[in-house]
């Protein structure tokens, strides 16, 4: 990602309110366009940087998304390092609903907007690799019936989650995660 890390020196503030405004420039275009269509001349025209100063952090705009791609990823994972599908399952929902209705703009935009599946796919990627790996399928399953588990499951998780805020998050957060982990826990019935 970084061109030349020895002569970077990222605890100076100049630094730090650089890269912010990178940051903050590349959010707000995402917000904007389609991830093909922004550019480093747009993003820096924006951010009032010339091109060098860019490139002096970042060799191009494919290294600033994967490093917001595993921003999430990292702090999903770190909030849910120890546990584990099936038995942690309504605890797992919990913290992804909480987790994920905390992000912002920008991941409910990639969650949700068809303008960045392929970025979601891979934010999917990266918050849910440690689980997958970490997760044992019980004994007597099969590795076709565990992937079928695991997809089942992931797969309602982010689809809910999209379906609350495409909603206008008119539900209440707790409320939304209690029907979550109901259905992901006793099934559809109501009783």
């Amino acid at each position: 990602m970084d061109m030349d890390m020895g002569t970077i020196n990222y605890n100076d503030l100049r630094v730090q309110k650089t890269l912010e405004v990178i940051k903050n420039t590349f959010e707000a275009l995402m917000l904007e366009l389609p991830y093909p269509k922004i550019t480093v001349t747009a993003l820096c025209e924006r951010a009032r940087i010339n091109k060098k100063t860019f490139y002096r952090y970042y060799s191009t705009l494919d290294d600033l998304l994967e490093e917001t791609e595993k921003r999430f990823g990292s702090a999903y994972i770190e909030r849910t390092r120890g546990l584990h599908y099936p038995d942690d399952v309504e605890r797992i929902t919990r913290e992804f609903l909480e987790f994920s209705a905390e992000q912002g703009p920008l991941y409910d935009a990639i969650v949700c907007s068809t303008r960045h599946e392929d970025i979601f796919d891979k934010v999917v990627t990266e918050m849910e690799k440690e689980r997958y790996a970490e997760s044992l399928p019980p004994e007597g399953w099969s590795a076709e019936e565990w992937n079928l588990y695991m997809k089942g499951v992931t797969f309602f998780q982010w689809r809910l989650y999209r379906q609350w805020v495409e909603d206008g998050r008119a539900v209440p957060l707790e409320r939304m995660i209690d029907i979550a982990c109901s259905l992901l826990v006793k099934g559809a019935t109501l009783k």
